[in-house]
């Protein structure tokens, strides 16, 4: 019975390190690590303002109307128009937050290469703008 329990012991903790093993491999397969594409030399900006401080899903969702990830930030690039840029004045958005927004998002494009959205929205709010 001595000799048993150091046995039991012994398997145990080797059932247990090749568990945690598995685990590890399991886990690199299906959460390969990310290499970052952010340049650090590059300072993140502060998030511009928004009209009456409005979250930014409410603002850029609802009001721009750039949608979510790459495709709405495209798709609203290739749509938006002169009426939709005069709907916007009457939302308290103004010009100098469109060239905020645009700086914003030109910096994260060069900071963040990571970021596939950042460019869209740097040419959307270039667009808004020549627009105004």
């Amino acid at each position: 019975m001595l000799l048993l329990k150091p046995l039991l012991v012994t398997s145990l903790l080797l059932s247990i390190s090749s568990l945690s093993f598995a685990e590890l491999t399991i886990s690199e397969k299906v959460r390969p690590l990310i290499n970052s594409q952010v340049n650090p030399n590059i300072q993140r900006l502060d998030i511009p303002p928004t009209p009456g401080n409005i979250s930014l899903p409410s603002f850029g969702q609802g009001i721009i109307g750039w949608g979510t990830g790459p495709d709405g930030a495209e798709a609203r690039l290739n749509n938006i128009t002169k009426a939709d840029v005069d709907k916007l004045k009457t939302q308290n958005v103004t010009l100098e937050m469109i060239e905020t927004w645009q700086k914003f998002y030109e910096n994260e494009t060069q900071r963040n290469g990571g970021n596939p959205t950042a460019p869209f929205r740097a040419q959307l709010m270039k667009k808004i703008v020549s627009l105004w």
